[in-house]
């Protein structure tokens, strides 16, 4: 029985990477039916136009890690029949501890497109689109997972730990022009209502284990935007937690006239061809802006020096032995006056050289997505295949941060439908559960999948 709860517990967490959750389908790029590559690059607008379905026409979800795999958390036990996990005493500090990085990142989000459409008129491709947006974002020091398998006597320094949301509606309009038979030229312009934005990064936690008790020194900040409701009343010189969360959960402290908060971005992309359209070089830049939030959907703290010690439970008076401050000393700072948070910024380039009259393509592809704290890059290589005009398949093999992924995508684009599905993480290194019945992907630390249909409308005119 304990054989096969660890291997479900192992096919559990590969499959905790493949939860949905903004992102980009890399794999579409280089299918020029697809609405999806749209996306990417505004330059490159799709063979028809089209009609979303609402909330399916473009659905997109990613997890994206740096850390997070079946075997960097699980290992074979000593009979090689199962599986334990890295806090079994089987498995030594030192050999789970090094294959983790320093700094540990998991971003996650979704990109849906409630409606959208697109179509040629008098010479340029024109659309709108509304979309809800979530990504967000988690830094986890390796002293962290270090603290969690010894729990030896010591100090551990987890500074650096911290977490961000970003929620916002997302509403545009984009215009894709040609110049000069060469180049075409994309703008999107957008305007966002954000919904909420949390994040909190702990600048100082000094973790003591002793002997008799677990104490631990704690300095931070702390930033909440919630559209609607009014923190003007919460003050800042000292709070407690629960008074916090009771606001946030008051439903009577939202108003509508209290919606302020409103942004801007913009993407733009070009894209060159010559040789007859054999040779297609472009780039772009995406999610150039920024949400604003105003002061009074705004809630944003410093805490310095906050101490807590856990020491056990009394078993005589039945209670847990925990010491923190009842209430927290905050200092207020700039941040929120500005009320600003930054996009995801990402940028894109890609070159592809076809033959046999359009049927194959093979091409390169290099993507930046730029977070607040770090850089998600990815560089590689693609092949297309379009057999009729009605469908096209693209497959690749990337360097997502110095680890090979594969990608597959499949879209028909027909004058009845525009179907799109793929994925740009698909593992090449599996294991198996229960017994050998269940596959358990081993190397994969990202999962993302789209999936996508429209209605199609005029053909392409340029």
């Amino acid at each position: 029985m304990k054989r096969y709860i660890l291997s479900a517990a192992a096919l559990l967490g590969a499959l905790i990477v493949a939860l949905p959750v903004s992102g980009q389908m890399r794999t579409s790029y280089f299918l020029n039916g697809s609405t999806q590559r749209y996306d990417l690059n505004p330059a490159l607008s799709p063979q028809r136009g089209y009609l979303s379905i609402p909330v399916a026409g473009s659905l997109y979800t990613n997890v994206e890690t740096n850390f997070l795999s079946a075997e960097n958390f699980f290992y074979p036990n000593g009979q090689n029949n199962g599986v334990v996990t890295y806090m079994h005493k089987s498995v030594s500090a030192e050999e789970f501890l090094a294959k983790l990085p320093e700094q540990n990142a998991i971003e996650f989000g979704i990109n849906d497109q409630i409606l959208g459409i697109g179509n040629y008129f008098k010479g340029g491709f024109w659309s709108v689109g509304l979309r809800l947006r979530s990504e967000s974002n988690v830094n986890i020091p390796k002293d962290f997972f270090a603290l969690t398998k010894t729990l030896s006597q010591g100090s551990y320094d987890i500074s650096g730990m911290g977490i961000e949301s970003n929620n916002f509606v997302e509403a545009s309009l984009g215009y894709t022009f040609p110049v000069q038979d060469v180049f075409t030229l994309g703008i999107r312009a957008k305007v966002l209502l954000g919904l909420a934005h949390m994040s909190a990064t702990i600048d100082k936690l000094q973790v003591e284990v002793g002997e008799e008790s677990y104490t631990a020194e704690m300095a931070g900040s702390f930033e909440a935007n919630i559209t609607g409701y009014d923190f003007s009343q919460m003050g800042q010189n000292e709070i407690t937690l629960g008074s916090f969360v009771d606001h946030i959960t008051n439903f009577d402290n939202f108003n509508p006239a209290n919606i302020k908060s409103i942004g801007f971005a913009v993407d733009a992309g070009i894209e060159w061809t010559f040789r007859d359209e054999q040779i297609r070089l472009s780039a772009a830049v995406n999610d150039l802006g920024f949400n604003a939030w105003n002061a009074n959907n705004s809630f944003c703290a410093m805490v310095d020096n906050m101490n807590f010690s856990f020491s056990g439970y009394d078993f005589q008076n039945n209670e847990v032995k925990f010491e923190s401050p009842e209430k927290i000393e905050l200092l207020p700072t700039d941040a929120v006056n500005e009320g600003r948070t930054a996009l995801h910024t990402s940028f894109v380039v890609g070159l592809e050289y076809n033959f046999f009259n359009d049927i194959v393509g093979i091409g390169a592809l290099w993507n930046m997505k730029r977070y607040e704290t770090r850089k998600w890059n990815s560089i590689g290589g693609a092949l297309t295949i379009r057999p009729f005009a009605w469908l096209s398949a693209s497959a690749n093999y990337s360097l997502v941060n110095s680890l090979g992924v594969m990608g597959m995508a499949l879209n028909i684009h027909s004058s009845l439908a525009n179907i799109f599905v793929g994925a740009d993480y698909i593992a090449s290194k599996f294991g198996t559960a229960n017994g050998g019945a269940t596959p358990v992907p081993l190397n994969q630390n990202s999962v993302n999948i789209t999936f996508g249909v429209s209605i199609p409308l005029g053909v392409r005119m340029f």
